[in-house]
């Protein structure tokens, strides 16, 4: 937890980010970076993007 969402935990430094810049109020993380990368990219949830799971070469 950090500050600018509530937390007790003193966290200057992203509280100015969060105050200064974007912060998501109502985003969700993926179990792996390729979907979430994904949604930040498109605007989409992973699976409207194509993107179920990691990315592989073969």
């Amino acid at each position: 937890d950090i500050g600018c969402y509530g937390s007790e935990i003193n966290t200057p430094n992203i509280d100015w980010l969060a105050e200064n810049g974007l912060r998501f109020t109502q985003f969700y993380n993926a179990a792996r970076c390729c979907p979430t990368r994904a949604s930040l990219l498109t605007g989409l949830y992973p699976h409207q993007a194509g993107m179920g799971g990691m990315v592989s070469t073969t």
